[in-house]
């Protein structure tokens, strides 16, 4: 298992749910102080109210982040459902070190659902300027591949899209779905030096998407 903050809370809670909520910053800090606040002045934002309200009545069942503008839940299966039905339009993936996958290796993320039903693979990118990332050529090749391909691969990332597209000559970095190894191969010969890492999600048994 890859050594971040992840493992801080394995053993405890072995769930964690992602959802994809920029507002969720205005939730920080979470003391129940600044929730009540955020639920006293933000009437009119119902899913920010809602989270706050979330986060104060469960506080003692599960952790709570916010990292690269995304709600994350360290908590027990029946609580990540739970978080999975409440915010189901914002829902990004469930993510588990399960006894039935037995040790993972790195790089590779146990999942009680795939990421969007149905990408195995996390294409991370680099940051870097023009040229020195990607050449004209390399970064045009692998946007028509994509673009060929969009039922198998999906750009996450606006700051990525920006750059692929060519609207921005920096990339601030950012990652692209996979939904199978097949698709990979052609990825790596098109953008090698560009690729930080590949993260691989491994469905637990008897999940679902």
């Amino acid at each position: 298992m890859r050594k971040h903050h992840n493992k801080l809370y394995y053993g405890k809670y072995r769930y964690k749910t992602v959802l994809d909520l920029p507002e969720s910053a205005m939730l920080w800090p979470t003391t129940d102080e600044n929730l009540k606040n955020v639920k006293d002045t933000n009437t009119k934002m119902e899913k920010l109210w809602t989270m706050a309200d979330f986060i104060i009545n469960n506080r003692n069942k599960m952790k709570f982040r916010i990292q690269e503008k995304k709600s994350i839940f360290y908590s027990d299966k029946v609580l990540a459902d739970e978080i999975k039905t409440k915010f189901i339009d914002h829902f990004v993936n469930i993510e588990t070190v399960d006894p039935k996958h037995g040790e993972l290796k790195q790089n590779v993320i146990g999942c009680d659902r795939l990421p969007h039903g149905k990408y195995r693979y996390q294409v991370h990118i680099k940051r870097g300027n023009k040229g020195t990332l990607l050449t004209d050529t390399q970064r045009n090749n692998l946007w028509n591949f994509i673009e060929r391909n969009i039922d198998n691969c999906h750009v996450a990332n606006t700051g990525l899209l920006d750059y692929l597209e060519g609207r921005s000559q920096y990339c601030f970095g950012g990652y692209m779905y996979v939904a199978e190894e097949k698709y990979l191969s052609p990825i790596y010969m098109m953008a090698n030096n560009a690729i930080e890492k590949v993260i691989q999600f491994r469905k637990v048994e008897n999940g679902s998407d």
